[in-house]
């Protein structure tokens, strides 16, 4: 889970692809076109199952038991009647595509499933999605359905959940307040934060190698200035990401840094950052 744009769909490949290298498969699922997740996975993703889920195949296969047949429920959900009843509730496309990925772990066992989730409120959304539809309805095979992916997904010893920041102060700070609400409601573990594009502290020689190259003048003078300008910009940055990481360090949460790359990483890049920093 993550605000759009922190990375979460690469670092959502990262997991599945150092679990597989760990253990040999994983499985990665996505929602919408799949587009994102192909893009981090990158063509040689051996051993993660790549699973894109859509909604309308996912309300489909939820509501086949419901109508005792998928013929019959894929008449039922195409008439013309029904199409704007479904898009007017998104708590069905939400619990069916939840339905769907309970469904790719039931055919998996033993193999760890990493869901990359929508954007922050959207994914809290759906993770009490099938609790509230199970308090609200009592009975029936709606109820039997928000009962099964509340127990055998969305629940603790099921799943937990990895969150996706970056490393500035105000966005932390809501990090903290979102590890708060999951544990609240629906009572999931925020089993690691992930802070991504960290500027990393460089090494104290460089800044000092090229102020030496600045008073030593000549013709590399100029160049060495502007190198100087640019070395101390990234120490201050770095200083100021490791300030603002000061948010955790009373709090429950681990945290994995994943530093700043000159160009977009890959999944395999990402993997080998979060095995360094002890993920496993």
């Amino acid at each position: 889970m993550g605000k759009g744009g922190v990375g979460k769909t690469t670092v959502a490949a990262a997991l599945a692809t150092l679990e597989a290298e760990t253990h040999g498969l994983a499985v990665l699922v996505e929602f919408s076109d799949g587009e994102s997740g192909r893009r981090a996975l990158g063509p040689k993703h051996q051993g993660v199952e790549h699973v894109v889920i859509q909604a309308a195949e996912a309300i489909q296969r939820a509501s086949t038991p419901l109508f005792g047949s998928a013929t019959v429920a894929k008449m039922a959900l195409g008439n013309f009647a029904m199409r704007p009843l479904l898009k007017a509730a998104p708590a069905i496309r939400e619990l069916a595509m939840l339905e769907s990925v309970r469904q790719v772990v039931a055919a998996r066992p033993g193999v760890r499933v990493v869901v990359d989730m929508p954007a922050t409120g959207h994914a809290v959304a759906w993770l009490r999605t099938a609790k509230q539809g199970r308090d609200f309805l009592g009975s029936g095979p709606m109820f039997d359905l928000c009962d099964r992916v509340a127990r055998e997904l969305v629940a603790p010893g099921c799943a937990s959940i990895v969150v996706v920041t970056l490393p500035e102060r105000l966005v932390l700070e809501e990090t903290l307040e979102l590890c708060e609400s999951i544990a609240r409601d629906p009572g999931l573990e925020v089993a690691r934060i992930v802070v991504n594009r960290v500027p990393l502290p460089l090494a104290e020689e460089c800044l000092v190698e090229a102020r030496a190259l600045v008073h030593a003048g000549g013709s590399l003078a100029p160049p060495a200035a502007a190198l100087v300008s640019l070395l101390e910009a990234r120490a201050a940055s770095s200083a100021g990401a490791m300030a603002a990481l000061e948010v955790f360090a009373h709090g429950p949460h681990a945290i994995w840094r994943v530093p700043l790359a000159p160009a977009d990483p890959t999944a395999r890049d990402v993997a080998r950052w979060l095995r360094a920093e002890g993920a496993a």
